[in-house]
């Protein structure tokens, strides 16, 4: 089954990144200095003690809750 690609249903509170940008006005890049829980090249979690925002790791790709989406703002806007 070559070309099959399996799609993963993600609850709606599960955001990309390109989505977050739009929502927080941040570019990638930016968002990427803030994340607190950074993964390595070799797939290890690292800890990103200036980042304010939690990701999720589906595999390779990242996703922030909306609960986490909501405390990052806040942080935003308090500083």
């Amino acid at each position: 089954m070559k070309g099959l690609q399996m799609e993963i249903a993600l609850p709606a509170s599960m955001w990309r990144l390109t989505e977050v940008s739009k929502r927080t006005g941040l570019s990638r890049s930016a968002l990427y200095r803030e994340i607190k829980n950074p993964k390595s090249m070799t797939g290890e979690v690292r800890e990103n003690p200036a980042g304010r925002l939690k990701v999720v790791h589906i595999g390779r790709s990242v996703r922030v809750r909306e609960q986490d989406l909501i405390e990052f703002l806040d942080a935003l806007a308090r500083s």
